[in-house]
């Protein structure tokens, strides 16, 4: 299966980790130098450095007849823009994109995007001890709402914050996607420890999101 990955930073990366090993062929586009050399020196993957939404940067990544088109840019527009170019002009079987305006999602796949993924962010850049974790969740609501991705950032006071995975009755009906942890992105196993600033991506239901945050929050 042909993926191509364009732009994004630990997204990017963990969708190449999942991928990468597997019988694919991945063609990975970032805007961003320094992010390409990040994920080069990381994944050993080449990077081709350029805008996704212009046509030679698909066309010098080899971006043809892609089975998946994965678009993570920053701006809605971007992303849009990026997916109707590849579908419409270089044979893209399947587009998905981000937007971070919900209103968005209809709209685009009103205009022929396979499929799009709203994201809401809650306020906050920093981690604080006095934060509560609902400053510290992120959601991200797939398929019209049916599931929900939810980031949370572990703090020192955490109960769960320096127990192995294989040591946390982990409620059954949420899974840990993945853990980020100081730029690198670490895939989850029973010898994997939980430490303080993890940034965990928590897969759940809509209707068990608090039930997630309160096991996060629950302090020693």
């Amino acid at each position: 299966m042909k993926i191509v990955i364009a732009n994004g930073t630990y997204e990017a990366e963990f969708i190449i980790k999942m991928f990468h090993k597997r019988d694919n062929q991945l063609v990975v586009i970032n805007g961003s130098k320094e992010e390409a050399d990040l994920i080069l020196k990381r994944e050993h993957i080449q990077v081709y450095v350029g805008e996704p939404w212009r046509n030679f940067v698909l066309q010098e990544s080899n971006a043809h007849d892609a089975d998946i088109f994965i678009s993570l840019c920053e701006h809605d527009s971007d992303n849009y823009a990026s997916c109707l170019l590849a579908k419409k002009c270089f044979g893209a079987k399947k587009c998905i994109c981000v937007v971070n305006n919900p209103t968005n999602v209809d709209l685009y796949k009103s205009l022929g995007i396979d499929s799009v993924i709203s994201s809401t962010y809650l306020l906050g850049q920093s981690v604080k001890s006095e934060s509560t974790v609902e400053d510290l969740m992120k959601t991200l609501s797939l398929e019209n709402n049916k599931i929900v991705i939810v980031e949370a950032v572990i703090l020192s006071k955490f109960k769960i914050a320096g127990k192995k995975l294989m040591n946390i009755a982990f409620p059954k009906y949420a899974s840990i996607s993945c853990i980020y942890r100081n730029g690198e992105v670490v895939i989850p196993n029973g010898q994997v420890d939980i430490r303080t600033k993890d940034k965990l991506l928590i897969t759940c239901a809509p209707e068990d999101q608090n039930k997630v945050m309160a096991f996060i929050e629950q302090e020693k």
